[in-house]
This record gives C-alpha cells, structure tokens and sequence, in this order.
C-alpha cells in the first residue's frame, strides 16, 4: 500500500491565510515594494527623457552633417571649375 499521498497532505501549510485582502497600510514590505515601484517609475521616467534629448540631439547632428556634406560638395564643385579654368587658358 502506498501511504506517501496521506502523509503529504496532513504536512501541507496555507501559504498565505488572507487571499485577495490587502495588507495593512503600515506594512513595512508593502512600503518598500511602494518605494521600490516609485523609483521604478522615476527611472522610467528619466530613462525616457533622456532618450527624448539625445533623440533630438542626434536629429541635429544629422542636419548639420547633411549641411556640411552639401558644403563640401558645392566647394569641390567650385574647386573643380577653378581648376578647369585655370589649365584653359
């Protein structure tokens, strides 16, 4: 006969007594989860900003590489008349 299934079940404690009851307000695990969840939330928060700016930066940077890009190519193309010119004549 088996007896390991009687002996388990007489061994098993409730894990938790009070099932969908909120815990007091003063508990302190619950203020630190609180705590926790709140820097959480900041860190998301900043997290986001942050990504916000260097989003905006790199938008900047972008533009002012196109710019100069186009620069470059408007004085090569300058460089390169000047030089045609120049051998012409």
């Amino acid at each position: 006969m088996n007896t390991r299934g009687a002996d388990v079940k007489g061994a098993a404690v409730p894990f938790a007594s009070k099932l969908n009851v909120r815990s007091e307000a003063g508990d302190p695990l619950d203020r630190a989860a609180q705590h926790t969840l709140d820097l959480l939330h900041r860190a998301a928060i900043a997290a986001e900003a942050n990504n916000q700016q260097a989003l905006e930066v790199a938008d900047k940077l972008s533009a002012q590489l196109r710019a100069a890009e186009d620069r470059i190519r408007e004085l090569d193309n300058k460089s390169a008349v000047s030089r045609g010119k120049g051998g012409s004549g």
